[in-house]
């Protein structure tokens, strides 16, 4: 499980700097960065190893767990959709809007 945990861990990191480089990172996505390696190193100091490894799989699955959920909501910016709404004139007068 520790191993097993190390490569989710590493994952999850990886994804993670890999998005702070690709665009300009603020304070936040630093401090997230931060917070989770911090986690990490204290379950890892604090508690056996299979434990980190718990730690570990729980985040690789939260964190693409959430990422599956934002990408499946209509008018996500993942899926490059717009969100709801008439895209044009003529859905607007299909759908029986008033507007022109």
């Amino acid at each position: 499980m520790a191993v097993l945990g190390a490569f989710c861990f590493g994952l999850v990191i990886g994804w993670i700097t890999h998005g702070l480089l690709r665009r300009r990172a603020s304070a936040a996505d630093v401090a997230a960065v931060v917070a989770v390696v911090g986690g990490g190193f204290v379950v890892a100091l604090l508690a056996p190893p299979s434990v980190f490894g718990g730690y570990a799989v729980g985040l690789l699955v939260a964190f693409f767990g959430y990422l599956v959920l934002v990408t499946l909501m209509p008018g996500s910016k993942w899926t490059g959709e717009p969100p709801g709404g008439p895209m044009s004139t003529y859905d607007a007068q299909r759908s029986g809007s008033a507007e022109p």
